[in-house]
Parts: C-alpha cells; sequence; structure tokens
C-alpha cells in the first residue's frame, strides 16, 4: 500500500509490499524542515554582522563581492567600495582588494579612466600586486598619458552626469535618448517625469496617451519616475471619454511618486479624475484646473499639503473654491486664480505665506486688497495682477510704496475700470521706483488714450524704466505721450525681452524703424499684440532682425537668416499652446512670458 506524504507536514513518500502474508509496516513519517520565512537567511546574516566592527564588516563585505557577477553588478560594487573606503581604520589589504574589484566592474563597463585611477592607486599600496599590475598592462592606457584623452568621453558616475544633464534643456534630453550611454538611462528618466496627456484629441496624440497609460499600468519602473501629470481635454467637447477616464483611473495608483496634477477638460469629467485622485495615498503638493465650460459647482478634493494651486475659469460660484484655499491656508505658497467676477480673497488665503500670487478679477469700490497684498506678502517674489477696477488704489500703493523686498516680476494690467484715479500710475511708477532686483515687469492697459486722462498713463510710468538695472523682460502698452523713438532708449540695456501692445492704429512698419536706433543691444525675443501686420518678415527686418524669437498677436516665429535674408519659421500650434514656455527657454527667452499655471514650479 502507499502513503501519500502530507502537503503541509512534509511526509516523505515510501512504498512496502506483504510478503508470504506478513503484514507490511510503513517506516516512521518525517517532518521536513521548510523555513516558514523566506529571508532568514537574509535576517540572519543581518544579526550576525550587528556586532562586528566595521573593518570586520568590510571582511564579510568584501568576501560577499567576490561572488557578484562584475558585468552585472557595478553599481552594487561601486557603492559597497565607497562605504569601505570610508572607514578610516580600513587595512591597506583590504583598501587594495576593494579598489582591485571596482577597477574589474569598471573595465567591465568601458570606464577605463575609472579603472585605472582604481588600478593606480592599489599599485601605490601593493607595488607588487600581481594581478594589478597585469590589468594595468593589458587593459588600461599608458601611465604617462593623461586621464582624458581628447574626443573621449570622460568616465564619471552616474551621478556627475545626472547632475550635469539637469542642466539641459528638454530638446536637447529628448536627443541624449539615441546616445548609447547611461546618459540615454538619465535622460528618459528626466523627460518623463512630466507626463501630457491629450485625451479625445485628434488620432496620433489620443493613440499616443493610450500607450503611455498602458505603459504606466504595465511597467511599474517608469510609473515611479513620473511626477507632474497634466491632462488636456480640447475645447467643450460633449463626446464621452469614459474609456480614457477609465484608463486613467486605473493608471494613477500606479504613480508612486506623483506631486502635481493639472487638469483642462469639462468640469464633469475633471470631477471624475478628482474623486479618483482622492481615494488614493498620492500626498500632491501642486493642483491646476482649468474647467473649459467653467460654470458648474466643481466638488474639490479633501487635500491639506497643497503648495501650488491655480484655478481658471469664466463663471461659477465661489464657495468651493474658497473652502478649498481655506483647507490648504497654511500650505499654499503660489496661488493663481483667475475668474473676471470675483474678487480678491482675502480672508481665503495667507498672503504673507505666499511667494507667487496671480489674480485676475475684480476689485470693487470699497476694497482694500492692494493693502492687504502689499502689507502682508513680504515674502512675495511674483506678483501679477489683472483686474477690473472700481477702487482708487493709488492711495494703497502711496501707502505701502516701499514693502515687498523680494518682488522679482511684477505685473499691473488693467482689462477695465470704472473709476478716475489720476495718481494710479504715478504711485505705481514710485513703487517701482529704484527696484534693482526686479527681473520682468509688465504694465498694460486697454486704451493708452483714455488711461493718459484718467488713470495717469503718461511718461512718467516710462520714466521709471531707467531706475530698474536688472530689468530683463518688459512688456507695456506706450504712454500715448512718449515718441516711438525716445523710449526705447530709456528701456533697461539689460532687457533680452520686449512686448509691446499698439497704440491707435499706426504705420506698423515705420513705427518699428522708429523703435530700431533704441533697442536693448541684447534682445531676443520681440512681442507686437494688435498691430495691423501684412507682412511680419517685413516687420521683423525693418525693426527687429536681432531677435531670435517673435510673436506676432498669437503666432510665435523662429528668426533665421539664410544668405543675408530674413525667414520666419511659424511654430505649430501643440508647441504654442502647451509647450511654448520650453520652446522659449531654448533660445534663451524664457523671461519673456509670464509663467503658466501648468508650469509647476
Amino acid at each position: 500500500m502507499h502513503h501519500r506524504a502530507h502537503p503541509v507536514l512534509g511526509f516523505s513518500s515510501s512504498s512496502s509490499s506483504s510478503g508470504g502474508g506478513g503484514s507490511a509496516q510503513a517506516p516512521a513519517p518525517t517532518r521536513s524542515m521548510n523555513v516558514f520565512n523566506p529571508k532568514i537567511l537574509d535576517a540572519s546574516i543581518r544579526d550576525v554582522t550587528a556586532g562586528l566592527s566595521d573593518e570586520q564588516k568590510a571582511d564579510v563585505l568584501l568576501y560577499a563581492m567576490g561572488h557578484l557577477e562584475v558585468e552585472r553588478s557595478r553599481t552594487l560594487i561601486e557603492n559597497a567600495v565607497q562605504s569601505c573606503l570610508s572607514i578610516s581604520r580600513l587595512p591597506a589589504a583590504n583598501a587594495a582588494k576593494a579598489r582591485l574589484m571596482r577597477a574589474k566592474a569598471r573595465l567591465a563597463a568601458g570606464l577605463r579612466v575609472g579603472a585605472r585611477q582604481d588600478i593606480q592607486a592599489v599599485l601605490e599600496l601593493q607595488p607588487d600586486n600581481p594581478e594589478a599590475a597585469v590589468l594595468m598592462a593589458e587593459h588600461v592606457v599608458s601611465p604617462d598619458k593623461p586621464l582624458v584623452q581628447p574626443r573621449t568621453t570622460p568616465g564619471f558616475s552616474t551621478e556627475i552626469w545626472r547632475e550635469i544633464v539637469l542642466w539641459l534643456p528638454p530638446r536637447d534630453l529628448k536627443s541624449l535618448l539615441q546616445v548609447p550611454h547611461v546618459l540615454s538611462r538619465i535622460a528618459s528618466e528626466l523627460l518623463f517625469q512630466r507626463i501630457d496627456l491629450h485625451l479625445a484629441s485628434e488620432k496620433r496624440e489620443s493613440q499616443r496617451s493610450a500607450d503611455i497609460l498602458t505603459r504606466i499600468i504595465t511597467d511599474a519602473n517608469f510609473a515611479s519616475h513620473v511626477k507632474t501629470l497634466r491632462v488636456f481635454v480640447p475645447g467643450r467637447e460633449t463626446f464621452p471619454i469614459t474609456f480614457q477616464t477609465g484608463m486613467l483611473a486605473n493608471a494613477l495608483p500606479k504613480l508612486t511618486n506623483l506631486r502635481n496634477v493639472h487638469c483642462s477638460m469639462r468640469w464633469k469629467d475633471m470631477y471624475s479624475i478628482l474623486r479618483v485622485l482622492e481615494t488614493i495615498s498620492h500626498r500632491l503638493t501642486g493642483l491646476s484646473l482649468i474647467p473649459s465650460d467653467g460654470t458648474g459647482e466643481l466638488r474639490f478634493p479633501r487635500f491639506k499639503h497643497i503648495m501650488q494651486f491655480s484655478y481658471h475659469s469664466t463663471g461659477g460660484a465661489t464657495t468651493q473654491v474658497y473652502d478649498f484655499l481655506v483647507q490648504n491656508k497654511n500650505s499654499v505658497r503660489y496661488l493663481s486664480l483667475h475668474n473676471p467676477n470675483w474678487s480678491f480673497p482675502t480672508e481665503a488665503i495667507s498672503i504673507r505665506n505666499l511667494t507667487h500670487l496671480d489674480f485676475q478679477g475684480t476689485f470693487p469700490a470699497d476694497s482694500r486688497a492692494f493693502a492687504e497684498i502689499l502689507s502682508n506678502g513680504h515674502q512675495l517674489e511674483s506678483l501679477r495682477l489683472e483686474c477690473i477696477l472700481e477702487c482708487t488704489a493709488s492711495k494703497q500703493f502711496r501707502e505701502f510704496a516701499t514693502t515687498l523686498p523680494f518682488l522679482r516680476h511684477f505685473a499691473f494690467s488693467l482689462m477695465g475700470y470704472r473709476v478716475n484715479d489720476h495718481d494710479l500710475f504715478p504711485a505705481i511708477a514710485d513703487f517701482l521706483r529704484g527696484r534693482h532686483s526686479l527681473r520682468s515687469l509688465e504694465l498694460t492697459v486697454p486704451s493708452a488714450d483714455w488711461a493718459l486722462k484718467r488713470l495717469g498713463y503718461d511718461a512718467t510710468v516710462w520714466g521709471v524704466l531707467p531706475s530698474l538695472t536688472s530689468l530683463r523682460s518688459l512688456t507695456a502698452t506706450l504712454p500715448k505721450d512718449v515718441a516711438a523713438a525716445v523710449a526705447m532708449w530709456l528701456v533697461p540695456r539689460g532687457v533680452v525681452a520686449l512686448s509691446l501692445q499698439a497704440l491707435t492704429p499706426v504705420n506698423t512698419i515705420e513705427f518699428v524703424s522708429q523703435l530700431r536706433a533704441g533697442l536693448p543691444p541684447q534682445l531676443k525675443y520681440i512681442g507686437l499684440s494688435h498691430f495691423q501686420i501684412e507682412d511680419p518678415v517685413a516687420v521683423v527686418e525693418q525693426g527687429f532682425p536681432m531677435v531670435r524669437i517673435a510673436r506676432l498677436d498669437d503666432e510665435y516665429y523662429t528668426v533665421a537668416r539664410m544668405n543675408g535674408k530674413i525667414q520666419l519659421d511659424e511654430w505649430p500650434k501643440s508647441r504654442t499652446q502647451f509647450n511654448a514656455r520650453e520652446w522659449l527657454e531654448c533660445y534663451g527667452c524664457e523671461e519673456a512670458e509670464w509663467r503658466d499655471p501648468t508650469q509647476f514650479l
């Protein structure tokens, strides 16, 4: 009779046959020594080495390294050797052994410069080391040659390469993807820290977004690199995107290091995504929302650690948004709030905590919002106000003319006004005068004629510019009483980006020709809005042949020179709509435009 071993107790199977009517006796069952914890060996090694000295631990580590395959374990060996060499009393024999192991690993990876450094160190410790001498003779360049030969790649560690690559713009990172080097992997990790998804868009973008979501769901390593997610659904289209949002709902829990989310879509679709974000354990620090049909009541998630928040809409009540701001009052540092019908949320935010404030809305007749901002915004580095003005703001600017000591970016743009405040812009000019740390300035009005008569927008404003010695970007409406030729000579010489709004209808070619003589010598970017331009090439050629980028209303152009003639290369819509700032950065014009709320800090 056969006896089957018990699957849990581990009986050994055996069989016996009876002979001549005798009964068969099965042997006593044996219990196997199965180990419940599969990591018990690791735990035992840790416990045993815990009581050893650092020098003894190095002995154990060096012995273990001797069993590794150098071709596959370079990173482990690099880290282990570095930890051994950090021991101050490490015996010379062990130091030589550690460096020799690292030299072999570096040679296997093709890093001959680093390997030579280790081998030379070994020979200094042990001049008669035969293995080091053989490696020096067979694999490493002659000792009398410099460590880095011309036209060779330096043998930097991965960490140093990463620090170098961090300085490169996205366009160069994309080029590195084709390089057969560790740089390719580093570039890939950095590029995919931000993912853009275009749902319900044209076929190519929709397929790309679906591929990215599939990769996130199936590849945990890829998903772990994503820190910023931007989701765009164009226009106010009413067709369902249930399938896409379903895939996104499956992908979001995989993004374990997600920190920033931007959504630009209908508010009902946005709500379903926010609901998923609320159910997972990610700790978001940045949230940007632009409902394309921005009149609905959007329910906000219960986040309490948001540092960057932006909400741009054209309608709807303030209740939900202000409750969310109160919920994150102590953590918000960057706030961008656009709604022309809303008043400044003084009670919902802590102005003294903010470093960046961007507000578009209405300042009613009894508003003291300017005084609140100027008196409490001690940490503000960036202040942008686009307003429909109904109050007398000049007194508030006069009252706090010396505040905001760290201000580097300032914008004051009037969308409309229902007040006569003849001292407004003279007061703003005095507020700005002598701010040597200011790098970008924007002052615009809907009509220079009426602004001159009712708000004091005159030559006084332009006269403050020479005192702003660090200014790099200027966006302005030219005052009515300032001649174009004279105005440019007052612009600080360090300005690299200049944007001008048209006055009353003018001959554009004649106007830009007058500007040319006084333009700053380092100018790289020119923006012209509300001008009548029939021939963009002629405008750039006559007025701004030195620039690299030209923006004419909503169209961007790269300026090139072929055979002494100006050529304009128009940017595609996808670039201008979603990635304009990155491309401006490639041409040294990153300060030309205000930071988009989708571009998280």
